[in-house]
């Protein structure tokens, strides 16, 4: 009887399984080949509290991408911000050498070189991030848009699939 209930809870997490599979592919959701719109999918995120955070990045890149007047103050934002973090960082890894070096005679200033070069050395890293999230074209809103809402199908997907064996398990006990 154990193995009959068993096999039922199987069959039965398989079908269901396959049925609330969200598929992604180059800006569309499907479940099951029916094309889902945007508002069942942020419906799905909420009923299952995942992906809520992806899927409001995803349909920020995907409004930039449909507006492009967006995308320009999001890239003048980053540019700036990078522009002002590489020349900060790159006057304190300046200085941060030259105290470096002149410390040799002081040792009291070595600690307080490598401080402002590490310092400098952290700022050049925020503007290398500045200036990666620059959009040249709108395929690159296209490419984030994509890796946002693959994100929220992987994570929708987990989430039935972690409520299916808690089904099973339950089933078998």
């Amino acid at each position: 009887m154990k193995l009959l209930t068993t096999i039922a809870a199987v069959l039965i997490s398989i079908s269901a399984f396959s049925q609330d599979y969200v598929e992604y592919d180059n800006g569309t959701f499907s479940q099951n080949g029916e094309e889902l719109s945007l508002e069942q999918i942020k419906h799905l995120t909420l009923r299952y509290q995942t992906g809520i955070g992806d899927f409001r990045k995803g349909n920020y890149f995907n409004r930039m991408h449909m507006d492009g007047d967006r995308g320009i103050g999001y890239t003048a934002a980053n540019f700036i911000g990078g522009a002002a973090a590489g020349a900060a960082g790159g006057f304190g890894v300046l200085y941060g050498g030259v105290i470096i070096v002149i410390s040799t005679e002081y040792i009291v200033a070595l600690p307080l070189g490598v401080v402002v070069t590490a310092g400098g050395t952290g700022l050049c890293v925020l503007s290398y991030k500045a200036f990666s999230r620059i959009f040249l074209s709108k395929k690159g809103c296209l490419k984030r848009r994509d890796k946002q809402f693959n994100k929220v199908a992987d994570k929708l997907n987990q989430k039935v699939a972690d409520k299916l064996r808690r089904g099973i398990k339950a089933a078998n006990q």
